[in-house]
């Protein structure tokens, strides 16, 4: 039997431009990430643009950003979204570090 591998998290930050890319590697984890997002959406009433780039069935990436993001709101759908998906390690891509 292998093992279940966790939901990764990639994220970038550069003055207005933040993104948060999440890679799932089942069905659950693929429905998980859409429904809290679309959650979350609805509570913080903001809407980044979303791709989503299969890689198999269920297996792939979900990516969010936000252009012009001037009073970082991002940060804050951010950590909900990684609190909620219990993610509690993020790889920062930060190109301001």
């Amino acid at each position: 039997m292998g093992t279940i591998k966790c939901i990764k998290a990639h994220h970038e930050m550069e003055e207005r431009y933040a993104r948060l890319e999440l890679e799932y590697f089942n069905l659950e984890q693929k429905e998980l990430i859409f429904d809290t997002t679309n959650e979350l959406i609805k509570k913080y009433k903001i809407y980044p643009t979303k791709i989503i780039t299969p890689r198999a069935e269920f297996e792939g990436e979900f990516c969010l950003e936000f252009h012009d993001d001037y009073h970082r709101e991002s940060e804050a759908f951010f950590n909900d979204l990684l609190h909620r998906l219990d993610i509690n390690h993020c790889e920062n891509d930060d190109v301001n570090s």
